[in-house]
């Protein structure tokens, strides 16, 4: 699933993609469940082993712009993530 961080699901949401959802989880990685109040009720952690890398990476700005990409799919945030370590850094 190269994701970064966990995931934060509804339960309702969860349920009707469950399966799918746990063959997305690389190993260690979380899916947090919220209930219908929307605070959280569950989490649940992957302990299946991660899958074999599709192809071999050998030129390391190749895995960085792949983080990126992974990064920026990830990111959530209003800010981006340079704004938010320039603020941390202040």
């Amino acid at each position: 699933m190269s994701q970064i961080g966990p995931m934060v699901l509804p339960v309702k949401e969860a349920k009707r993609n469950l399966e799918q959802l746990l063959e997305e989880l690389d190993l260690g990685q979380t899916l947090t469940l919220l209930g219908s109040e929307g605070a959280p009720v569950a989490v649940v952690v992957s302990v299946k082993p991660t899958r074999p890398a599709a192809e071999p990476v050998d030129d390391w700005e190749v895995r960085w712009r792949r983080l990126a990409e992974d990064v920026g799919r990830a990111w959530q945030g209003d800010k981006s993530a340079v704004e938010v370590i320039a603020e941390m850094r202040r």
